[in-house]
């Protein structure tokens, strides 16, 4: 291959040398009469294009005393890409030679710029006299590059930067809803008051110290009694009730807090709370408990009926001592779950790498999926992933990295946002495989032009739904046709886009897809569909305008490119160099539109 390299530039300088020191060679001047590209017009296909050069060499040029190479060129801009070399004639010549036949597929790269290029064959004929080079010919014109104005959320000049991927959210109902500490203070059995002190130490901390970021909102004083004979006394209950409520009313810390006093008596209803958490007796003793207390009869009918059970002795001995006492309920609220502060504040503690007391893992999700900056999301769904790894947490990290990659200018960041993307949706799909990942994952090789990977998440995605109604299923179905128009599978992408959603974007690619499947009616109406769904991005006036410019309506295509190059910078560009438009390009009323 490196003598073919060096064989090959030996040929170019000789031509070079040729062109510029001797008078053309007429002989040769047919040498490519025969050659032409199929398609003439070059045509993009995923990141690639390919073309075939085929035809024949005159027979006349044909003799043993020659060879002949032909080098394709594709010339565009200030740059140029070399092909390769065609051998259609090596020199073995008989005299029951027909032809020199060509055919020969060429596939390139797109490179931007290359959709106003063309495909040019260099002939040269080596002969024992010297190497002689034949006229340049142009085989091919432009480059029609019409899949790339497919919508898959790409960012675009002119247009806000779109945000891309789903996130996982959780729904809840109030996170500034009251939560309630219960605390019990003890009296001696038959006594509705209590000596110095009044509270126990830790009931008098919490008074002083508080929750950090609770507020008590109200607190609510329940007096109680046991159903022993010397604590079950008519009255005592609310006795309790009213001497605590005394007290905590005239204490400095609860100072402007609304302070409630009820009682219970001659009922089981707190036995039953102390009951839940319980574990001095088996489960089917209790449930031989909550036989008696629920079934209707009397309280003392109740209580005898206890006395009788095995772990009588056990709640007696436990639990009734909690019931000589008056029940202090705090009702607090949780002043730094709400909207607009618990996202900055979380992401304030993790900046400077503060403990985050008072804040599980539904509070960390809540402070994520309200916070507006994405560095803020970034920082809380790591702790999120650190502390309480699940795919809720790894998925929508990988959005936030998704997100960020989409708006990175710096390409050697933007590559690391992805692969830390493409790291995190991986690690979320191993713990549960789910569409929402899957079509995650898609994005981001998207983002990394990686065609062939995008296309089997975003299936597999689609795979893992099972209702045809499903809006997931409508939404992923979308992206899924964008791709397979980039992929050069325009029918497949109209059968796609019968199952989206219908907005603007999925109307104008499946009018692409019509297009370029030359359905130009079925084109022409989702085009006018998505004018009708937003008129503003331009793109269905653009889309209208390829259509008229196909049938050769030049009054529909000037009215329509009017519009979308009136609507958007980015199609003005593309419009310019739209091979679509090559007749028109000349002409006034054309180049008007772009003054």
């Amino acid at each position: 291959m490196f003598n073919n390299l060096i064989k090959s530039a030996a040929f170019f300088l000789l031509i070079h040398i040729l062109g510029s020191c001797s008078p053309k060679i007429g002989r040769y001047d047919t040498l490519m009469d025969g050659i032409v590209a199929k398609p003439e017009v070059l045509q993009l296909h995923r990141d690639s294009v390919r073309v075939t050069v085929q035809g024949a060499i005159p027979l006349s040029l044909l003799n043993q005393d020659s060879k002949i190479y032909l080098y394709p060129e594709y010339i565009y801009g200030e740059g140029s890409l070399r092909l390769g070399e065609i051998i259609p004639f090596d020199g073995a010549y008989t005299k029951n030679l027909v032809e020199a036949k060509v055919a020969e597929t060429i596939v390139f790269p797109y490179l931007p710029g290359m959709e106003q290029g063309e495909l040019v064959i260099k002939g040269v004929v080596e002969r024992k006299k010297g190497v002689f080079q034949a006229p340049n010919k142009v085989i091919a014109t432009g480059l029609e590059i019409t899949p790339l104005l497919t919508r898959y959320g790409q960012v675009l000049s002119d247009q806000p930067i779109p945000d891309i991927g789903i996130y996982m959210t959780k729904i809840f109902q109030d996170m500034n809803q009251t939560e309630t500490r219960d605390f019990y203070i003890p009296f001696e059995m038959g006594s509705g008051q209590k000596q110095n002190p009044v509270f126990q130490v830790s009931f008098t901390d919490y008074l002083i110290k508080g929750e950090p970021g609770m507020k008590i909102n109200k607190v609510v004083v329940t007096g109680l009694s046991s159903p022993e004979s010397k604590d079950n006394i008519i009255g005592l209950a609310k006795k309790r009730s009213d001497f605590i409520s005394e007290r905590l009313k005239a204490n400095r810390s609860l100072r402007n807090t609304p302070v409630e006093s009820m009682y219970r008596s001659g009922d089981w209803f707190d036995l039953r709370q102390l009951l839940t958490d319980y574990e001095g007796i088996t489960q089917e003793q209790k449930e031989e408990v909550y036989t008696i207390l629920l079934n209707g009869n009397s309280f003392a009918s109740q209580l005898a009926s206890l006395q009788k059970l095995p772990g009588y002795r056990n709640i007696s001995r436990d639990l009734f001592p909690m019931l000589r006492s008056a029940k202090v309920s705090f009702e607090l609220e949780n002043t730094r779950l709400n909207d607009v502060e618990i996202s900055a504040g979380v992401f304030a503690l993790l900046k400077d790498q503060k403990p985050l007391e008072g804040f599980g893992e539904e509070h960390l999700t809540y402070a994520a999926q309200n916070a507006l900056k994405l560095d803020e999301k970034e920082a809380i769904y790591k702790k999120l992933a650190e502390l309480y790894p699940s795919e809720h947490a790894f998925n929508n990290l990988g959005v936030v990295y998704l997100n960020m990659a989409q708006r990175e200018l710096d390409v050697r960041k933007r590559n690391i946002l992805i692969t830390d993307a493409i790291s995190n949706l991986t690690q979320a799909n191993k713990i549960k495989a789910s569409s929402i990942t899957l079509h995650n994952l898609g994005r981001a090789y998207l983002l990394r032009e990686d065609y062939f990977e995008a296309y089997i998440a975003i299936s597999e995605a689609s795979a893992l739904e099972k209702e045809e109604t499903n809006e997931f299923l409508n939404y992923n179905e979308g992206l899924r046709g964008a791709l397979d128009i980039l992929n050069g599978d325009y029918k497949l992408a109209t059968i796609r886009f019968n199952r989206t959603m219908e907005n603007e974007s999925n109307f104008f690619n499946k009018g692409l897809a019509y297009f370029l499947s030359e359905d130009y009616l079925a084109a022409s109406e989702n085009f006018e569909a998505a004018v009708q769904a937003d008129r503003e991005t331009g793109y269905g006036f653009y889309g209208i305008a390829l259509v008229a410019a196909a049938n050769g309506d030049k009054e529909a295509l000037m009215e329509n490119l009017g519009k979308a190059v009136e609507r958007s910078e980015f199609l003005k560009e593309k419009a310019l160099k739209d091979i679509n438009f090559k007749n028109y390009r000349n002409e006034q009323e054309f180049i008007n539109l772009f003054r």
